[in-house]
């Protein structure tokens, strides 16, 4: 007898739905039988004409604070908030205190996120010209998802890379020998730098209203955007491809946002092991939509044009780009209000965890993604791309019993009330969804009912296998 029997749905695999029962026990998929009778189980749901998709599994996510008395997202309600949205694993980027960068800091994030998260976790680590290899070596054997790599924005000021070649290739020749995974957050440092120097001093000139380009008035979001443009992104993508093909260094490409960096990354393909990822706002948002939410669309890269987000889509649904994050950033909204004022003095992010999954749902409303890709893009892939398959990502015997069952039959309305970041906000308010998340399972414990969270913290740290 099986501890819990899910009978009767639709399990949602890469390639389409499959008709099977999943039997489970101590958190574990044993058996995957074709629906009939159910097996015997000390529990039994029953999932009749209703969808069951793995967890998924977000590779890049912003934890800002890691104590509960923090302004910012906590473990507490980050991970709250991914255990509602269905995200049932999370990789923390290592940007935030307390910043991953040194063996002691990793593990004193290890035992927060053991006490303190909903949902199970990886740690990525922070590199940099400071960073020295036995502190790699070390962190590795922690058990480090990756090793996080910035050639411009992001990180602590010194570590970020810039364009001194000789750090890059040293740390990607260490991080392979080490058998890691180096995570690249590409663009030019002096482009962008020097972009913002202009666009500051037009703004400083001229009210931004009163700036004409070809009759043109550039909106306030555009202002931002013109300082990181795809020519910035491709730039770093060339360079960090470069390296790692010399140095043959498994890397992960960061936030894709363009057809050129598409290209760029298909060409490099058979020369090095690579992975690449899109935040799932250039998926669902285009650049005309983005300046209509002023500050709350300021994100980096900024979101695209529609034949940029076109591309995209297309290349979720072919495999161009292999994975879909969230990039939670949960900026508070006393936070973005003032870039109302000045779109400088607005950080750049936006909520994401809790609405990965939605996102996704509304491209498969819309007729871009099936829920296949879904499965795809949120949930093996990027399992499989950090060593964590099949234990993770997946609904196979000796996978975790990790997954989600959305019921098509029902609806479910986007709103800020019940979003569980300190945000309290979302790009994405006002969105009828035609399938609504009705039970989050982590290791085979519900944890998540009807948008209620019924169970206590109960992640645990995850490597790869």
């Amino acid at each position: 007898m099986f501890e819990l029997v899910i009978h009767g749905g639709a399990v949602i695999t890469p390639d389409g739905p499959v008709r099977r029962d999943l039997a489970i026990s101590d958190g574990v998929i044993r058996e995957l039988p074709a629906s009939g009778e159910p097996p015997a189980g000390g529990s039994v749901i029953d999932a009749g004409g209703k969808y069951i998709l793995p967890g998924l599994v977000d590779a890049h996510v912003h934890i800002p604070g890691y104590m509960l008395s923090t302004r910012l997202d906590d473990f507490h309600s980050a991970s709250i908030a991914a255990a509602v949205g269905g995200v049932t694993t999370v990789m923390l980027m290592p940007t935030d205190d307390p910043r991953t960068i040194t063996p002691a800091y990793f593990e004193r994030k290890r035992r927060i996120g053991e006490r303190e998260s909903f949902v199970d976790f990886a740690i990525q680590a922070l590199i940099g010209p400071r960073t020295e290899r036995c502190e790699i070596e070390a962190m590795a054997a922690q058990g480090a998802i990756s090793f996080e790599l910035f050639l411009a924005y992001g990180g602590n000021p010194g570590f970020i890379i810039g364009h001194d070649d000789y750090e890059l290739h040293r740390l990607m020749q260490i991080v392979g020998e080490a058998g890691g995974i180096v995570g690249v957050t590409p663009h030019s440092a002096s482009l962008i730098a020097k972009l913002t120097q202009v666009q500051k001093q037009l703004e400083a000139t001229r009210p931004y209203r009163e700036i004409i380009e070809k009759e043109i008035v550039l909106p306030k979001v555009q202002m931002f955007a013109t300082t990181r443009p795809t020519l910035s992104e491709a730039l770093g993508i060339v360079r960090a491809c470069t390296v790692a093909a010399e140095t043959q260094t498994r890397i992960h490409l960061r936030a894709l946002s363009s057809q050129r960096s598409i290209d760029i990354v298909d060409r490099f393909r058979d020369l090095l092991p690579l992975s690449s990822e899109v935040m799932s706002h250039h998926l669902v948002f285009c650049e005309e939509e983005a300046c209509e939410l002023g500050p709350y669309g300021i994100i980096v890269p900024p979101i695209r044009s529609k034949p940029e987000r076109d591309a995209l889509r297309q290349a979720v649904r072919t495999g161009g780009i292999d994975m879909v994050v969230s990039d939670h950033s949960p900026v508070l909204r006393e936070d973005k209000e003032r870039g109302w004022a000045s779109i400088w003095q607005t950080p750049p992010g936006m909520p994401g965890l809790q609405t990965l999954l939605p996102s996704m749902l509304a491209l498969v409303d819309d007729g871009h993604l099936s829920l296949g890709d879904v499965v795809r893009a949120c949930a093996e892939q990027p399992a499989r791309a950090f060593g964590l398959y099949p234990h993770k990502g997946c609904l196979l015997p000796g996978s975790d019993a990790d997954l989600v069952i959305l019921d098509p039959g029902r609806s479910m309305l986007i709103d800020d009330s019940a979003q569980h970041s300190k945000a309290q906000y979302t790009t994405l308010k006002g969105r009828l969804l035609k399938s609504r998340i009705e039970k989050v399972f982590l290791r085979g414990r519900l944890i998540v009912d009807e948008e209620i969270v019924v169970s206590g913290p109960s992640g645990k740290f995850v490597r790869a296998a």
